[in-house]
């Protein structure tokens, strides 16, 4: 009697653990070519953020996807190509004032008139009668002739003519330098936005996804596991 209940049991058991649910794991590797307009939404979210961000100010969209040494070289860069640019413009603001209060002190201008083409010609011509010779010659229009004498101007000799020249020439150098570190500001958030994008079929589109789902069977139910690649 006790053996038929011990077999009974056995068999019980063992229908019971035919009808439980198993666990297994599948890996699902998901390759393909990787395109701006991905399925992956959330990912393309992020790329799009972090280009923007590099865009306003290069390395922050380094940091938003965790490179932060990426992010450190891109925002250094960029700060010193600022502190250049200011630097540069603010020495070729101050050498053109440093001329043209030379030329006022040493030509003897009381009024300049506004606008780069007088100063310009202050240092083409020895002297304001000069300039209006010339302008009378070629036909030029009477409006561009000098007829207020404060703003007449007349260099003693060569030398300080060439004095006045060789100080605007220093500002125009500063200037170009300035612009070269500007250049750089941009040249900067093309390099950090495209390196975003590159990295972005390593970091961003791809990675590992770890997914639960029960799928009917008919001995049973099954708890799948599965891995994008």
């Amino acid at each position: 009697m006790r053996g038929r209940l011990y077999t009974a049991l056995l068999l019980a058991a063992g229908l019971a653990a035919h009808a439980a649910a198993q666990v297994t794991v599948e890996d699902e590797i998901v390759t393909g070519e990787v395109s701006f307009f991905d399925v992956q939404v959330d990912k393309e979210r992020s790329l799009i953020a972090a280009m923007g961000l590099s865009l306003a100010l290069p390395g922050m969209g380094h940091y938003y996807v965790d490179r932060p040494k990426s992010a450190f070289a891109y925002l250094s860069a960029d700060l010193a190509s600022l502190f250049g640019a200011l630097v540069f413009y603010g020495l070729a603001d101050t050498q053109e004032k440093n001329a043209r209060s030379y030329a006022a002190s040493a030509a003897g201008i009381w009024s300049a008139p506004s606008g780069e083409a007088y100063w310009r010609q202050v240092g083409a011509y020895m002297d304001a009668a000069e300039y209006n010779e010339s302008v009378e010659l070629s036909r030029g229009n009477a409006a561009d002739l000098y007829q207020n004498p404060e703003s007449w101007w007349h260099w003693a000799d060569k030398e300080q003519q060439d004095e006045y020249n060789d100080l605007r020439q220093k500002a125009r150098n500063f200037r170009v330098a300035s612009s070269f570190f500007v250049g750089a500001l941009v040249v900067n958030r093309i390099l950090s936005t495209v390196d975003l994008r590159v990295f972005r079929k390593k970091s961003l589109s791809s990675g590992v996804r770890f997914e639960a789902a029960l799928t009917p069977d008919a001995k049973g139910s099954i708890l799948a596991l599965k891995t994008n690649f």
